[in-house]
């Protein structure tokens, strides 16, 4: 037998192995059927999906490359190297593949429909809807591109046209992965939690095993209150994946919630150990070190936290909130800061940093920070009280006073704002006799000496 049959028999064999779903040993075949013959573009595209089939993308897309280099005009292979970059967050890379596909065939419909999730990625959401509609004039039906368009519109947070995209998909293909999941996230988004959960369950007939969607559905019932349900979902993650760290993670967190502080402890620790990036664990033990008077452990592990690169908007508040607890300030600003330059928005989060600002007795930034609040929303009850109580402290009476009525107006019955404005009228009157004092010794200073 030559040496170019053996190559043949090899690639025969790696096929019926790839139908199998034995696809290491498909790719040593493949492997070796290319070191007789490398030459053929074709065996360099068997190996990519292959790989892509194990989820190693950058070995996929490295096949690619190869047979690209063989064969530069081939449609599907410049579209699997298209889409490995986008599964590897390569996303202009990607584009580049895409294009190169149009312009060797405008009619090919995937080059349009992928390149509308490599848009998005990057934040261009108006090309990838120009992608969408490109791609339906060459394929009116394709259940890729309205997913694809639905987790476009989910990201701007135009939650029912996301929800209607993904309909369609359910109506073309019921069966597409993850499609129960994309429209339980948006009723989740919107607060229908027993609509999220129905289509979480939905999800699991279809894809009982599938990681994710138990992850998400265990969150779900923590959300919903449901902490025993929760916890049988995450331990059927750890049935299947023993060392899975968000489920480690959020039965930490339940045990906290049920006062079990120690098992809680465990749970953080042994997440640090397996991933020590993980986004929230040092918070989470630092809160119980806080709660157990154990300040310096409390603020090594805040600190920790704090010292991650990539921290979500949810864990910066609450670690801001953590150190302003226990009297860091300059850490309680660094975290918040952070936040507020990640979303300028973020009322919370900008109110936060004022309180903090304030209470490190910089009143001019505090003031400026509260005002910044109620531009975003101007009926920010606390921004107002905040700025009477700043006001006060600088003896502007009559500002103060316009900021707590303005409060008060809101919330007439609030006892904090009664506090306040008991306050207020104490300081007024403090300060009033103050100057009356000032004013008679300024008299008697002036009075000459008697003779």
């Amino acid at each position: 037998m030559s040496d170019w049959q053996e190559a043949e028999q090899r690639v025969e064999h790696a096929h019926d192995l790839y139908e199998r779903g034995r696809w290491e040993e498909a790719i040593c075949e493949l492997r070796r059927a290319i070191e007789i013959n490398p030459t053929i573009g074709a065996w360099y595209f068997n190996l990519g999906i292959t790989l892509d089939m194990m989820e190693r993308h950058d070995e996929a897309l490295a096949a690619y490359r190869k047979a690209l280099s063989l064969e530069p005009e081939d449609l599907e292979t410049l579209n699997a190297a298209g889409t490995d970059c986008v599964r590897i967050g390569r996303y202009k890379q990607a584009i580049r593949f895409f294009e190169r596909a149009q312009q060797l065939d405008a009619g090919f419909e995937p080059c349009y429909c992928n390149r509308i999730t490599a848009y998005s990625e990057l934040g261009e959401h108006e090309k990838a809807e120009e992608m969408f509609y490109l791609a339906r004039q060459y394929r009116e039906k394709c259940p890729a591109c309205f997913y694809n368009m639905g987790c476009s519109l989910f990201a701007r947070a135009n939650y029912e046209r996301a929800l209607w995209c993904w309909r369609q998909v359910l109506e073309m293909e019921p069966d597409y992965p993850r499609i129960h999941a994309r429209i339980a996230d948006v009723h989740w988004a919107k607060g229908r939690l027993t609509d999220a959960r129905r289509h979480l369950m939905e999800e699991l007939r279809c894809d009982p095993g599938n990681l994710d969607t138990l992850l998400d559905l265990g969150e779900l019932l923590m959300e919903m209150r449901l902490p025993t349900a929760a916890g049988e979902k995450f331990r059927q993650v750890l049935d299947l994946e023993p060392e899975e760290p968000t489920a480690h993670f959020q039965l930490g967190v339940l045990a906290d919630d049920q006062g079990d502080s120690g098992l809680a402890l465990e749970r953080f620790k042994f997440v640090l150990q397996h991933d020590r990036h993980y986004s929230g664990a040092h918070l989470q033990i630092a809160r119980i070190h806080h709660r157990q008077k154990n300040r310096a452990e409390a603020v090594y592990h805040a600190n920790c936290e704090l010292s991650q690169a990539d921290l979500d908007e949810g864990t910066l508040l609450d670690l801001g909130r953590l150190f302003m607890d226990m009297h860091q300030l300059e850490s309680a600003r660094t975290a918040l800061e952070r936040l507020v330059e990640m979303n300028p928005q973020h009322v919370e989060g900008r109110h936060a940093l004022a309180v903090t600002l304030l209470l490190d007795n910089r009143l001019e930034a505090g003031i400026s920070q509260c005002r910044a609040v109620l531009k975003i929303q101007p009926k920010y009850m606390l921004a107002m009280s905040n700025l009477a109580l700043a006001y006060i402290s600088r003896h502007d009476f009559a500002r103060g006073r316009y900021w707590l009525d303005q409060a008060l107006d809101i919330a007439p019955e609030d006892t904090g704002l009664r506090r306040i404005q008991t306050r207020l009228r104490l300081a007024l009157a403090w300060w009033k006799l103050r100057q009356a004092a000032g004013g008679l010794a300024a008299r008697f200073r002036r009075r000459p000496a008697a003779r």
